[in-house]
Protein backbone atom coordinates (compact mmCIF):
# COMPACT_ATOMS: atom_id res chain seq x y z
CA UNK A 1 0.00 0.00 0.00
CA UNK A 2 1.74 3.42 -0.90
CA UNK A 3 2.10 6.07 1.27
CA UNK A 4 2.37 3.84 4.19
CA UNK A 5 5.55 3.77 6.36
CA UNK A 6 6.75 0.85 8.83
CA UNK A 7 6.78 3.37 11.53
CA UNK A 8 3.12 3.97 11.01
CA UNK A 9 2.32 0.27 12.78
CA UNK A 10 3.50 1.89 16.13
CA UNK A 11 -0.05 3.74 16.02
CA UNK A 12 -0.90 -0.01 16.26
CA UNK A 13 0.93 -1.48 18.99
CA UNK A 14 0.81 1.91 21.05
CA UNK A 15 -3.14 1.23 22.24
CA UNK A 16 -2.01 -2.29 23.75
CA UNK A 17 1.31 -0.95 25.39
CA UNK A 18 -0.93 1.87 27.41
CA UNK A 19 -3.55 -0.55 28.11
CA UNK A 20 -0.97 -3.20 29.48
CA UNK A 21 0.62 -0.91 31.37
CA UNK A 22 -2.73 0.28 33.06
CA UNK A 23 -3.18 -3.21 33.68
CA UNK A 24 -0.20 -3.63 35.36
CA UNK A 25 -0.44 -0.38 37.33
CA UNK A 26 -3.94 -1.66 39.07
CA UNK A 27 -2.70 -5.21 39.85
CA UNK A 28 -0.13 -3.97 42.26
CA UNK A 29 -2.15 -1.17 43.34
CA UNK A 30 -4.77 -4.12 44.38
CA UNK A 31 -2.13 -6.94 44.63
CA UNK A 32 -1.92 -6.32 48.87
CA UNK A 33 -5.39 -6.44 49.98
CA UNK A 34 -6.62 -9.22 47.28
CA UNK A 35 -3.36 -11.22 48.21
CA UNK A 36 -4.28 -11.53 51.67
CA UNK A 37 -7.86 -12.21 51.97
CA UNK A 38 -7.40 -14.84 48.84
CA UNK A 39 -4.01 -16.51 49.90
CA UNK A 40 -4.96 -20.07 48.95
CA UNK A 41 -6.64 -19.38 45.17
CA UNK A 42 -5.67 -19.51 42.08
CA UNK A 43 -2.77 -17.16 40.96
CA UNK A 44 -4.87 -15.75 37.85
CA UNK A 45 -8.19 -15.65 40.08
CA UNK A 46 -5.57 -13.24 42.67
CA UNK A 47 -4.79 -11.74 39.75
CA UNK A 48 -8.24 -10.68 38.38
CA UNK A 49 -9.10 -10.05 41.60
CA UNK A 50 -6.36 -7.08 42.45
CA UNK A 51 -7.46 -5.20 39.46
CA UNK A 52 -10.73 -5.36 40.67
CA UNK A 53 -9.84 -4.37 44.05
CA UNK A 54 -7.73 -0.93 42.49
CA UNK A 55 -10.40 -0.25 40.19
CA UNK A 56 -12.83 -0.02 43.12
CA UNK A 57 -9.48 1.47 45.40
CA UNK A 58 -9.22 4.47 42.62
CA UNK A 59 -12.54 4.90 41.24
CA UNK A 60 -15.51 3.79 44.04
CA UNK A 61 -17.18 2.05 41.28
CA UNK A 62 -17.40 -1.60 41.65
CA UNK A 63 -14.38 -3.51 39.47
CA UNK A 64 -16.31 -4.89 36.76
CA UNK A 65 -18.02 -2.20 35.92
CA UNK A 66 -15.26 -0.01 35.84
CA UNK A 67 -13.10 -3.03 33.99
CA UNK A 68 -15.80 -3.73 31.24
CA UNK A 69 -16.13 0.20 30.97
CA UNK A 70 -12.70 1.26 30.40
CA UNK A 71 -11.71 -1.50 28.28
CA UNK A 72 -14.67 -0.30 26.06
CA UNK A 73 -13.60 3.34 25.71
CA UNK A 74 -9.79 1.61 24.93
CA UNK A 75 -11.39 -0.14 22.46
CA UNK A 76 -13.57 2.25 20.91
CA UNK A 77 -10.38 5.11 21.11
CA UNK A 78 -8.47 3.04 19.30
CA UNK A 79 -11.59 2.27 16.51
CA UNK A 80 -11.86 5.83 16.36
CA UNK A 81 -8.48 6.49 15.66
CA UNK A 82 -8.13 4.22 12.95
CA UNK A 83 -11.75 5.20 11.42
CA UNK A 84 -10.50 8.81 11.19
CA UNK A 85 -7.16 7.99 9.59
CA UNK A 86 -8.99 5.60 7.20
CA UNK A 87 -10.97 8.41 6.06
CA UNK A 88 -8.96 10.71 5.96
CA UNK A 89 -6.48 7.99 4.31
CA UNK A 90 -8.89 7.84 1.38
CA UNK A 91 -9.60 11.59 0.87
CA UNK A 92 -6.23 12.20 0.20
CA UNK A 93 -4.79 9.42 -1.72
CA UNK A 94 -8.01 7.42 -2.71
CA UNK A 95 -8.55 3.57 -2.55
CA UNK A 96 -5.84 1.60 -1.09
CA UNK A 97 -4.42 -2.00 -2.55
CA UNK A 98 -4.18 -4.11 0.82
CA UNK A 99 -6.90 -5.05 3.58
CA UNK A 100 -4.83 -4.92 6.68
CA UNK A 101 -3.55 -1.72 6.36
CA UNK A 102 -2.71 0.32 9.94
CA UNK A 103 -5.72 1.95 9.87
CA UNK A 104 -7.71 -1.06 9.33
CA UNK A 105 -6.40 -2.75 11.86
CA UNK A 106 -7.21 -0.34 14.36
CA UNK A 107 -10.46 -0.43 13.54
CA UNK A 108 -10.48 -4.67 13.73
CA UNK A 109 -9.26 -4.57 16.86
CA UNK A 110 -11.38 -1.26 18.35
CA UNK A 111 -14.45 -3.48 17.30
CA UNK A 112 -13.10 -6.87 18.30
CA UNK A 113 -12.45 -4.52 21.95
CA UNK A 114 -16.05 -4.56 22.25
CA UNK A 115 -16.40 -8.01 22.64
CA UNK A 116 -13.82 -8.30 24.85
CA UNK A 117 -14.82 -5.65 27.19
CA UNK A 118 -18.35 -7.65 27.27
CA UNK A 119 -16.49 -10.33 28.39
CA UNK A 120 -14.08 -8.71 30.67
CA UNK A 121 -17.21 -7.07 32.66
CA UNK A 122 -19.05 -10.68 33.07
CA UNK A 123 -15.33 -12.33 33.95
CA UNK A 124 -15.35 -9.72 36.74
CA UNK A 125 -18.43 -9.65 38.35
CA UNK A 126 -18.56 -13.66 38.30
CA UNK A 127 -15.23 -13.52 40.32
CA UNK A 128 -16.34 -11.28 42.56
CA UNK A 129 -19.57 -13.09 42.72
CA UNK A 130 -21.55 -9.29 42.04
CA UNK A 131 -25.22 -9.79 41.85
CA UNK A 132 -25.80 -8.01 38.27
CA UNK A 133 -27.82 -9.47 35.42
CA UNK A 134 -28.43 -12.91 34.76
CA UNK A 135 -26.31 -16.16 35.98
CA UNK A 136 -25.69 -18.88 33.02
CA UNK A 137 -23.85 -22.02 34.52
CA UNK A 138 -22.53 -19.81 37.28
CA UNK A 139 -21.54 -17.16 34.90
CA UNK A 140 -22.31 -13.44 35.70
CA UNK A 141 -23.60 -11.49 32.64
CA UNK A 142 -24.68 -7.99 33.14
CA UNK A 143 -27.31 -6.58 31.58
CA UNK A 144 -25.21 -3.89 29.80
CA UNK A 145 -22.59 -6.82 28.71
CA UNK A 146 -25.60 -7.78 26.67
CA UNK A 147 -25.96 -5.46 24.04
CA UNK A 148 -22.05 -4.34 24.37
CA UNK A 149 -21.19 -7.80 22.85
CA UNK A 150 -23.83 -7.86 20.80
CA UNK A 151 -22.62 -4.59 19.37
CA UNK A 152 -19.14 -5.14 18.77
CA UNK A 153 -20.00 -8.83 17.00
CA UNK A 154 -22.35 -6.68 14.71
CA UNK A 155 -20.02 -4.69 13.69
CA UNK A 156 -17.33 -7.31 12.90
CA UNK A 157 -19.75 -9.07 10.94
CA UNK A 158 -20.17 -6.08 8.99
CA UNK A 159 -16.40 -6.39 7.03
CA UNK A 160 -16.86 -9.64 5.61
CA UNK A 161 -20.13 -8.28 4.30
CA UNK A 162 -18.34 -5.12 3.28
CA UNK A 163 -16.39 -7.43 1.27
CA UNK A 164 -18.75 -8.83 -0.27
CA UNK A 165 -19.97 -5.57 -1.11
CA UNK A 166 -17.18 -4.31 -2.72
CA UNK A 167 -16.73 -6.89 -5.15
CA UNK A 168 -20.08 -7.37 -6.13
CA UNK A 169 -20.43 -3.19 -7.03
CA UNK A 170 -16.39 -2.03 -6.70
CA UNK A 171 -15.07 0.14 -3.99
CA UNK A 172 -17.36 2.93 -3.00
CA UNK A 173 -15.44 5.34 -0.31
CA UNK A 174 -17.97 6.74 1.32
CA UNK A 175 -18.95 6.25 4.90
CA UNK A 176 -22.85 5.43 4.56
CA UNK A 177 -22.60 2.29 2.58
CA UNK A 178 -24.73 -0.36 4.71
CA UNK A 179 -21.95 -2.01 5.24
CA UNK A 180 -20.08 0.67 6.56
CA UNK A 181 -22.77 1.92 8.65
CA UNK A 182 -23.10 -1.53 10.34
CA UNK A 183 -18.95 -0.79 11.26
CA UNK A 184 -19.08 2.78 12.47
CA UNK A 185 -23.10 1.98 14.02
CA UNK A 186 -21.79 -0.65 15.94
CA UNK A 187 -18.83 1.38 17.30
CA UNK A 188 -20.71 4.68 17.48
CA UNK A 189 -23.51 2.71 19.92
CA UNK A 190 -21.43 0.83 21.72
CA UNK A 191 -20.35 3.91 23.63
CA UNK A 192 -23.62 4.05 25.53
CA UNK A 193 -23.12 0.31 26.25
CA UNK A 194 -20.44 1.60 28.17
CA UNK A 195 -22.68 4.17 30.23
CA UNK A 196 -25.54 1.92 30.97
CA UNK A 197 -22.49 -0.53 32.46
CA UNK A 198 -21.75 2.25 34.57
CA UNK A 199 -25.40 2.98 35.86
CA UNK A 200 -25.42 -0.98 36.22
CA UNK A 201 -22.49 -0.75 38.74
CA UNK A 202 -22.51 2.93 40.04
CA UNK A 203 -21.43 2.73 43.79
CA UNK A 204 -23.90 2.54 46.59
CA UNK A 205 -21.43 5.68 48.57
CA UNK A 206 -19.50 8.70 46.49
CA UNK A 207 -17.56 7.62 43.54
CA UNK A 208 -13.87 9.19 43.38
CA UNK A 209 -12.62 12.65 41.44
CA UNK A 210 -11.61 9.80 38.67
CA UNK A 211 -14.37 7.65 39.15
CA UNK A 212 -16.75 11.09 38.08
CA UNK A 213 -14.15 12.18 35.14
CA UNK A 214 -14.78 8.69 33.55
CA UNK A 215 -18.36 8.99 34.38
CA UNK A 216 -18.10 12.26 31.89
CA UNK A 217 -15.82 11.03 29.27
CA UNK A 218 -18.25 8.11 28.91
CA UNK A 219 -20.77 10.97 27.83
CA UNK A 220 -18.05 12.69 25.70
CA UNK A 221 -17.67 9.46 24.53
CA UNK A 222 -20.87 9.17 23.02
CA UNK A 223 -21.14 12.71 21.64
CA UNK A 224 -17.78 11.13 19.64
CA UNK A 225 -19.38 8.05 18.93
CA UNK A 226 -22.34 9.74 17.32
CA UNK A 227 -20.74 12.55 15.49
CA UNK A 228 -18.40 9.63 13.69
CA UNK A 229 -21.75 9.77 11.15
CA UNK A 230 -20.96 13.07 9.81
CA UNK A 231 -17.29 12.06 8.82
CA UNK A 232 -18.05 12.77 5.16
CA UNK A 233 -18.58 16.39 5.91
CA UNK A 234 -15.69 16.13 8.69
CA UNK A 235 -13.14 15.84 5.68
CA UNK A 236 -14.91 18.48 3.14
CA UNK A 237 -15.89 15.66 0.27
CA UNK A 238 -19.44 15.36 1.23
CA UNK A 239 -21.36 13.45 -1.09
CA UNK A 240 -25.14 13.84 0.23
CA UNK A 241 -27.49 16.63 1.14
CA UNK A 242 -25.46 19.47 2.98
CA UNK A 243 -28.72 20.01 5.05
CA UNK A 244 -27.77 16.83 7.17
CA UNK A 245 -24.80 18.51 8.73
CA UNK A 246 -27.09 20.57 11.45
CA UNK A 247 -29.65 17.37 11.38
CA UNK A 248 -26.96 15.62 12.47
CA UNK A 249 -25.45 18.33 14.55
CA UNK A 250 -28.59 18.51 16.18
CA UNK A 251 -29.95 14.86 16.56
CA UNK A 252 -26.29 14.47 18.34
CA UNK A 253 -26.92 17.15 20.48
CA UNK A 254 -30.21 16.58 21.90
CA UNK A 255 -29.63 12.71 22.50
CA UNK A 256 -26.32 12.80 24.61
CA UNK A 257 -26.63 16.55 26.02
CA UNK A 258 -30.19 16.12 27.71
CA UNK A 259 -29.06 12.11 28.67
CA UNK A 260 -25.57 13.76 30.47
CA UNK A 261 -27.02 16.58 32.21
CA UNK A 262 -30.11 14.15 33.96
CA UNK A 263 -27.24 11.27 34.67
CA UNK A 264 -24.29 13.99 35.86
CA UNK A 265 -25.87 16.61 37.30
CA UNK A 266 -25.49 20.52 37.45
CA UNK A 267 -22.74 21.43 34.23
CA UNK A 268 -23.12 17.73 32.98
CA UNK A 269 -23.89 18.89 29.72
CA UNK A 270 -20.45 20.63 29.61
CA UNK A 271 -18.89 18.09 30.66
CA UNK A 272 -19.65 15.90 28.78
CA UNK A 273 -18.55 18.76 26.03
CA UNK A 274 -15.52 18.78 27.09
CA UNK A 275 -14.28 15.30 27.14
CA UNK A 276 -15.77 14.97 23.97
CA UNK A 277 -13.44 18.16 22.20
CA UNK A 278 -10.78 17.08 24.54
CA UNK A 279 -11.46 13.28 22.47
CA UNK A 280 -12.09 14.66 19.01
CA UNK A 281 -8.95 17.11 19.34
CA UNK A 282 -7.09 14.99 20.23
CA UNK A 283 -7.90 12.50 17.07
CA UNK A 284 -7.88 15.30 14.73
CA UNK A 285 -4.48 16.45 15.98
CA UNK A 286 -2.84 13.00 15.46
CA UNK A 287 -4.52 12.49 11.95
CA UNK A 288 -3.45 15.61 10.59
CA UNK A 289 -0.18 15.40 12.65
CA UNK A 290 1.81 12.61 12.38
CA UNK A 291 -0.03 11.48 10.21
CA UNK A 292 -0.05 13.83 7.43
CA UNK A 293 -3.95 14.09 6.59
CA UNK A 294 -6.27 16.62 5.95
CA UNK A 295 -7.56 17.89 9.27
CA UNK A 296 -11.08 16.66 10.18
CA UNK A 297 -13.01 19.58 11.55
CA UNK A 298 -15.73 18.76 13.77
CA UNK A 299 -18.69 20.42 15.92
CA UNK A 300 -18.45 21.90 19.36
CA UNK A 301 -21.82 21.20 21.03
CA UNK A 302 -20.88 24.17 23.28
CA UNK A 303 -23.37 26.68 22.66
CA UNK A 304 -26.26 23.79 22.56
CA UNK A 305 -24.86 22.50 26.10
CA UNK A 306 -25.31 25.82 27.42
CA UNK A 307 -29.18 26.27 25.99
CA UNK A 308 -29.66 22.09 27.80
CA UNK A 309 -27.90 23.64 31.02
CA UNK A 310 -30.35 26.77 30.89
CA UNK A 311 -32.96 24.70 30.37
CA UNK A 312 -32.45 22.43 33.68
CA UNK A 313 -31.62 25.39 35.48
CA UNK A 314 -35.18 26.78 34.57
CA UNK A 315 -37.60 23.83 34.86
CA UNK A 316 -35.26 21.04 36.84
CA UNK A 317 -34.87 17.38 34.87
CA UNK A 318 -37.53 15.83 37.12
CA UNK A 319 -40.69 15.45 34.46
CA UNK A 320 -37.75 14.20 32.09
CA UNK A 321 -40.14 14.38 29.52
CA UNK A 322 -40.74 18.23 29.87
CA UNK A 323 -37.44 18.45 30.20
CA UNK A 324 -36.75 16.68 26.83
CA UNK A 325 -38.82 18.83 24.49
CA UNK A 326 -37.98 21.93 25.92
CA UNK A 327 -34.32 21.18 25.86
CA UNK A 328 -34.77 19.63 22.05
CA UNK A 329 -36.46 23.20 21.04
CA UNK A 330 -33.30 25.30 22.55
CA UNK A 331 -30.70 23.40 20.78
CA UNK A 332 -32.91 23.41 17.13
CA UNK A 333 -33.01 27.31 17.78
CA UNK A 334 -30.26 29.24 20.05
CA UNK A 335 -28.29 26.45 20.30
CA UNK A 336 -27.74 25.83 15.88
CA UNK A 337 -27.22 29.43 15.67
CA UNK A 338 -24.24 28.99 17.93
CA UNK A 339 -23.26 25.41 16.25
CA UNK A 340 -23.40 26.92 12.78
CA UNK A 341 -21.52 30.04 13.47
CA UNK A 342 -18.87 27.79 14.30
CA UNK A 343 -18.94 26.03 11.28
CA UNK A 344 -19.30 29.39 9.02
CA UNK A 345 -16.49 31.11 11.02
CA UNK A 346 -14.10 28.54 11.00
CA UNK A 347 -14.67 27.77 7.19
CA UNK A 348 -15.29 23.77 7.82
CA UNK A 349 -18.58 23.37 5.46
CA UNK A 350 -21.26 24.95 3.36
CA UNK A 351 -24.25 26.25 5.86
CA UNK A 352 -27.83 25.61 3.80
CA UNK A 353 -29.48 29.03 5.00
CA UNK A 354 -31.03 29.06 1.66
CA UNK A 355 -32.62 25.60 2.20
CA UNK A 356 -36.35 26.60 4.03
CA UNK A 357 -36.56 22.48 5.21
CA UNK A 358 -33.67 23.80 7.37
CA UNK A 359 -36.28 25.42 9.58
CA UNK A 360 -38.81 22.36 9.81
CA UNK A 361 -36.46 19.69 9.58
CA UNK A 362 -33.77 20.45 12.28
CA UNK A 363 -36.54 21.27 14.86
CA UNK A 364 -38.02 18.13 14.77
CA UNK A 365 -35.00 15.93 14.54
CA UNK A 366 -34.02 17.97 17.97
CA UNK A 367 -36.82 17.23 19.59
CA UNK A 368 -37.21 13.89 18.96
CA UNK A 369 -33.56 12.84 19.58
CA UNK A 370 -33.89 14.98 22.91
CA UNK A 371 -36.84 12.96 24.50
CA UNK A 372 -34.94 9.67 22.72
CA UNK A 373 -31.65 10.77 24.85
CA UNK A 374 -34.77 11.68 28.08
CA UNK A 375 -35.85 7.90 27.73
CA UNK A 376 -32.40 6.35 27.77
CA UNK A 377 -32.31 7.92 31.03
CA UNK A 378 -34.36 6.19 32.85
CA UNK A 379 -31.62 4.48 35.76
CA UNK A 380 -31.20 7.85 36.80
CA UNK A 381 -33.99 8.79 39.36
CA UNK A 382 -37.06 10.74 38.21
CA UNK A 383 -39.78 12.01 38.84
CA UNK A 384 -41.55 11.17 36.00
CA UNK A 385 -39.90 9.37 33.08
CA UNK A 386 -40.37 9.48 29.18
CA UNK A 387 -43.31 6.92 28.14
CA UNK A 388 -42.60 4.29 26.57
CA UNK A 389 -44.84 5.81 23.37
CA UNK A 390 -43.61 8.84 23.54
CA UNK A 391 -39.80 7.42 23.13
CA UNK A 392 -41.21 4.80 20.37
CA UNK A 393 -42.56 7.86 18.31
CA UNK A 394 -39.29 9.65 18.68
CA UNK A 395 -38.17 6.76 17.25
CA UNK A 396 -39.96 6.39 13.98
CA UNK A 397 -39.83 10.29 13.70
CA UNK A 398 -36.27 10.72 14.06
CA UNK A 399 -35.35 7.50 11.81
CA UNK A 400 -38.34 8.57 8.98
CA UNK A 401 -36.74 12.24 8.90
CA UNK A 402 -33.05 11.14 8.43
CA UNK A 403 -34.24 8.50 5.58
CA UNK A 404 -36.04 10.89 3.76
CA UNK A 405 -33.48 13.78 3.11
CA UNK A 406 -31.47 10.74 1.63
CA UNK A 407 -32.43 11.56 -2.03
CA UNK A 408 -30.52 13.04 -4.81
CA UNK A 409 -31.66 14.36 -7.76
CA UNK A 410 -30.39 15.88 -10.57
CA UNK A 411 -31.60 19.15 -12.16
CA UNK A 412 -30.99 20.68 -16.01
CA UNK A 413 -27.91 23.11 -15.14
CA UNK A 414 -25.22 22.82 -17.42
CA UNK A 415 -21.41 24.67 -17.22
CA UNK A 416 -18.83 26.02 -19.17
CA UNK A 417 -15.33 25.57 -17.17
CA UNK A 418 -12.64 28.12 -17.99
CA UNK A 419 -9.52 27.65 -16.35
CA UNK A 420 -6.52 29.70 -16.17
CA UNK A 421 -3.04 28.35 -15.50
CA UNK A 422 -1.07 29.25 -12.16
CA UNK A 423 2.13 27.47 -12.15
CA UNK A 424 1.03 23.75 -11.29
CA UNK A 425 -2.71 24.84 -10.36
CA UNK A 426 -5.26 26.95 -12.24
CA UNK A 427 -8.11 28.71 -11.25
CA UNK A 428 -11.21 27.96 -12.38
CA UNK A 429 -13.80 30.61 -13.69
CA UNK A 430 -17.59 28.76 -14.19
CA UNK A 431 -20.44 30.26 -16.69
CA UNK A 432 -24.09 28.63 -15.76
CA UNK A 433 -26.68 27.77 -18.09
CA UNK A 434 -29.47 28.79 -16.48
CA UNK A 435 -27.70 31.85 -14.99
CA UNK A 436 -29.63 31.95 -12.20
CA UNK A 437 -28.84 28.45 -11.65
CA UNK A 438 -26.71 28.71 -8.56
CA UNK A 439 -28.75 31.95 -7.34
CA UNK A 440 -30.32 30.08 -4.20
CA UNK A 441 -27.83 27.66 -4.11
CA UNK A 442 -27.45 25.69 -0.59
CA UNK A 443 -23.85 24.56 -1.66
CA UNK A 444 -21.68 26.14 -4.25
CA UNK A 445 -17.99 25.21 -4.62
CA UNK A 446 -14.64 23.73 -5.94
CA UNK A 447 -13.09 20.91 -4.46
CA UNK A 448 -9.87 18.91 -4.98
CA UNK A 449 -9.17 15.66 -3.34
CA UNK A 450 -7.09 12.12 -3.50
CA UNK A 451 -3.76 14.61 -4.89
CA UNK A 452 -1.95 13.88 -1.18
CA UNK A 453 -4.77 16.23 0.17
CA UNK A 454 -7.67 18.10 0.19
CA UNK A 455 -8.11 21.70 -1.33
CA UNK A 456 -11.16 23.61 -1.45
CA UNK A 457 -12.78 26.91 -2.98
CA UNK A 458 -15.02 29.40 -2.59
CA UNK A 459 -16.74 30.21 -6.63
CA UNK A 460 -17.31 33.82 -6.41
CA UNK A 461 -19.83 36.02 -8.65
CA UNK A 462 -18.18 38.24 -11.02
CA UNK A 463 -21.17 38.40 -13.50
CA UNK A 464 -24.45 37.42 -13.82
CA UNK A 465 -24.47 33.39 -13.86
CA UNK A 466 -20.28 33.54 -13.88
CA UNK A 467 -17.98 32.48 -11.32
CA UNK A 468 -14.24 32.58 -10.05
CA UNK A 469 -12.79 30.34 -7.32
CA UNK A 470 -11.16 32.82 -5.06
CA UNK A 471 -7.60 30.36 -4.83
CA UNK A 472 -6.04 28.27 -7.69
CA UNK A 473 -6.96 24.49 -7.39
CA UNK A 474 -4.67 21.84 -8.55
CA UNK A 475 -5.47 20.14 -12.38
CA UNK A 476 -2.58 17.45 -12.80
CA UNK A 477 -1.10 14.28 -11.85
CA UNK A 478 -3.55 12.28 -8.97
CA UNK A 479 -5.62 15.17 -8.25
CA UNK A 480 -9.45 15.13 -8.96
CA UNK A 481 -11.09 18.39 -8.90
CA UNK A 482 -14.65 19.19 -9.39
CA UNK A 483 -17.29 21.76 -9.41
CA UNK A 484 -20.15 21.07 -6.58
CA UNK A 485 -23.65 22.50 -6.71
CA UNK A 486 -26.54 21.74 -4.31
CA UNK A 487 -29.56 22.90 -4.47
CA UNK A 488 -32.16 21.39 -1.75
CA UNK A 489 -32.32 17.96 -2.79
CA UNK A 490 -30.52 18.46 -6.16
CA UNK A 491 -26.94 17.15 -5.40
CA UNK A 492 -24.88 17.65 -8.55
CA UNK A 493 -20.82 18.08 -9.57
CA UNK A 494 -19.29 18.91 -13.21
CA UNK A 495 -15.66 17.26 -13.39
CA UNK A 496 -13.06 20.30 -13.99
CA UNK A 497 -9.92 17.18 -14.20
CA UNK A 498 -9.95 13.36 -13.33
CA UNK A 499 -6.86 11.46 -14.34
CA UNK A 500 -7.12 8.12 -15.92
CA UNK A 501 -7.72 5.15 -14.11
CA UNK A 502 -6.62 1.74 -16.17
CA UNK A 503 -7.81 0.12 -13.18
CA UNK A 504 -11.35 0.35 -13.85
CA UNK A 505 -11.07 1.73 -17.23
CA UNK A 506 -11.98 5.26 -16.24
CA UNK A 507 -10.76 7.60 -19.33
CA UNK A 508 -9.05 10.74 -17.77
CA UNK A 509 -10.63 14.18 -18.04
CA UNK A 510 -8.35 16.71 -19.00
CA UNK A 511 -7.43 20.44 -17.86
CA UNK A 512 -8.53 22.04 -20.52
CA UNK A 513 -8.88 25.99 -21.16
CA UNK A 514 -12.34 25.84 -22.04
CA UNK A 515 -14.96 22.67 -21.86
CA UNK A 516 -18.70 22.42 -21.51
CA UNK A 517 -20.46 19.65 -20.22
CA UNK A 518 -23.33 19.25 -18.15
CA UNK A 519 -23.96 18.66 -13.76
CA UNK A 520 -24.34 15.02 -12.93
CA UNK A 521 -25.35 13.62 -9.55
CA UNK A 522 -22.05 13.92 -7.80
CA UNK A 523 -21.55 10.25 -7.42
CA UNK A 524 -20.67 9.79 -10.60
CA UNK A 525 -17.40 11.71 -9.96
CA UNK A 526 -16.54 10.69 -6.81
CA UNK A 527 -17.56 6.70 -6.83
CA UNK A 528 -15.98 6.27 -10.09
CA UNK A 529 -14.89 2.78 -8.95
CA UNK A 530 -18.81 2.01 -7.96
CA UNK A 531 -20.03 -0.04 -11.31
CA UNK A 532 -23.57 -2.61 -11.61
CA UNK A 533 -23.51 -5.92 -10.16
CA UNK A 534 -26.23 -8.62 -8.57
CA UNK A 535 -29.27 -7.76 -6.50
CA UNK A 536 -28.63 -10.35 -3.42
CA UNK A 537 -25.41 -8.60 -2.13
CA UNK A 538 -27.13 -4.88 -1.60
CA UNK A 539 -30.51 -7.42 -0.34
CA UNK A 540 -27.55 -8.81 2.54
CA UNK A 541 -26.27 -5.89 2.80
CA UNK A 542 -29.32 -3.38 3.64
CA UNK A 543 -31.12 -6.59 5.53
CA UNK A 544 -27.96 -7.37 8.01
CA UNK A 545 -27.60 -3.27 9.01
CA UNK A 546 -31.45 -3.09 9.28
CA UNK A 547 -31.20 -6.50 11.54
CA UNK A 548 -28.26 -4.99 13.64
CA UNK A 549 -30.32 -1.93 14.23
CA UNK A 550 -33.33 -3.23 15.58
CA UNK A 551 -30.96 -5.34 17.63
CA UNK A 552 -29.03 -3.05 19.11
CA UNK A 553 -32.25 -0.80 19.75
CA UNK A 554 -33.82 -3.13 21.57
CA UNK A 555 -31.17 -4.78 23.23
CA UNK A 556 -30.44 -0.82 24.75
CA UNK A 557 -34.00 -0.39 25.11
CA UNK A 558 -34.40 -3.45 27.30
CA UNK A 559 -31.38 -2.99 29.36
CA UNK A 560 -32.41 0.83 30.24
CA UNK A 561 -35.77 -0.31 31.23
CA UNK A 562 -34.29 -2.88 33.21
CA UNK A 563 -31.91 -0.88 35.15
CA UNK A 564 -34.38 1.51 35.37
CA UNK A 565 -36.47 -1.03 37.70
CA UNK A 566 -33.26 -1.90 39.23
CA UNK A 567 -33.08 1.71 40.64
CA UNK A 568 -36.25 1.76 42.13
CA UNK A 569 -35.27 -1.10 44.62
CA UNK A 570 -33.93 -0.26 48.09
CA UNK A 571 -29.85 0.26 48.08
CA UNK A 572 -28.36 -3.00 49.92
CA UNK A 573 -24.91 -2.44 51.71
CA UNK A 574 -22.27 -4.47 49.68
CA UNK A 575 -19.03 -5.42 51.11
CA UNK A 576 -15.51 -4.36 49.52
CA UNK A 577 -14.67 -6.48 46.33
CA UNK A 578 -11.73 -7.77 47.94
CA UNK A 579 -13.74 -9.93 50.57
CA UNK A 580 -15.66 -11.08 47.51
CA UNK A 581 -18.80 -9.69 49.30
CA UNK A 582 -22.28 -9.28 46.70
CA UNK A 583 -22.83 -5.78 45.18
CA UNK A 584 -26.38 -5.10 44.52
CA UNK A 585 -26.99 -2.03 42.03
CA UNK A 586 -27.88 0.95 44.29
CA UNK A 587 -30.64 3.37 43.76
CA UNK A 588 -28.70 6.32 41.75
CA UNK A 589 -27.79 9.20 44.40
Amino acid sequence: MKHVTPDQWIYVITPFLIYGAIVLALSVLGLESSFRVHLQRNPLVIFFKSISAGLERVTGYPGWAMAGALSGLWALATAALGLYWDVGWHIDFGRDKALFTPPHTMIVIGLAGIIYSAGIAALFATLDDAPVGVRILGVRIPYSAMPMAALGVGALVGFPLDALWHEAYGIDVTLWSPTHLMLVGGGGLATIAVWLMLMEGRPAGRATVLGRGIAALSLGAILVGLSCFEGEFDFGVPQFQVIYLPVLIAATAGFTLVLARTALGPWGAVKAVVAYVIVRGSIALIVSGPLHHTFPRFPLYLASALVVEVVALWLGTGNRLRYALVSGVAIATVGMVGELAWVKLSGWADVPVNDARVFLVVPVVAVAAAVLGGALSRPVWAQRTVPGLAAGLAGVVLAGTLLSLLPRNVGHVEATIYLTPVGQQATVAVELAPADAARHATAFGVVSWQGGGRVSAKLNEVGPGRYVSSRPLPVTGDWKTMVGLQRGSEVMAVPVYLPADPEINAPAIAALPQRHAAFVRNTAILLREQHGGPTWPGVAGYSGLAIMVALWTGLIAFVANRLSSASAEPAVPRQPAATGGARPAPRPQ
